[in-house]
């Protein structure tokens, strides 16, 4: 019994339930649509006139000058050249001879506004300067005149050495002073049983006198001395 009367009443709230939400429906969604709406008129708010910013002053016009007079005409140049042909032509005139008379003067030749070159004047003798000293010896291939031996001594032959038979040719350097003087011997070629009395007999020897630019010097040449048996 309590079943049946619960299935009666909600068989009878459901169609009521579902009334209502029809109606609700209906005037949340429908009755808005149908209504006429009127919407604000957004130009009603705006005021008759708005501020902006004032227009710059216009620029200040120029004043009005008088045109001003020509200037005076400057007087034209002689040595220019006309541009307009003139009415009449004058006879030319001889310019005026404004030369000094200072009488007679040499031949005188160059190039105007340089230097002038005297015609016929005396050559000007050129002295060559002097040649370098030398702070040493002069090789002899360097002098313009060899020196000559004008003294002479013949080297002894070594006993030891002729004993041995021995041979040979002795080379030495020499430095030949300003008199001509042998004053230092050194030995380039040496043969040992014969070099002492070679340089004994070169050490007299005396040369000429060199010159190099007219003045004396002193000179390294070679002297050679052979020794052979009679």
């Amino acid at each position: 019994m309590e079943r049946t009367g619960l299935r009666s009443h909600l068989s009878g709230s459901v169609p009521i339930s579902i009334a209502l939400h029809l109606i609700a429906v209906f005037l949340f969604l429908i009755i808005p649509l149908t209504a006429n709406m009127v919407l604000p008129d957004p130009y009603s708010h705006l005021p008759d006139y708005m501020r902006v910013a004032p227009m710059p002053p216009p620029p200040p016009v120029a004043e009005m000058r008088p045109p001003s007079a020509p200037a005076a005409t400057a007087p034209a140049n002689p040595d220019v050249a006309p541009t307009v042909a003139p009415d009449t032509i004058a006879p030319e005139t001889a310019p005026p001879n404004t030369t000094p008379d200072v009488g007679a003067i040499p031949s005188v030749t160059g190039v105007p506004g340089g230097l002038g070159l005297v015609v016929n004047a005396p050559p000007v003798p050129v002295v060559p300067p002097d040649p370098p000293r030398q702070s040493g010896p002069v090789r002899v291939a360097d002098l313009p005149v060899m020196p000559r031996k004008i003294g002479d001594v013949r080297p002894i032959y070594p006993e030891i050495a002729r004993a041995a038979r021995k041979e040979g040719t002795v080379i030495m350097e020499a430095v030949l002073d300003t008199t001509g003087r042998v004053t230092q011997l050194r030995v380039i070629q040496s043969v040992p049983l014969l070099d002492q009395a070679a340089v004994d007999a070169v050490r007299q020897w005396r040369y000429t006198p060199s010159l190099l630019g007219g003045h004396p010097v002193s000179v390294l040449m070679t002297i050679t001395v052979r020794f052979t048996l009679q």
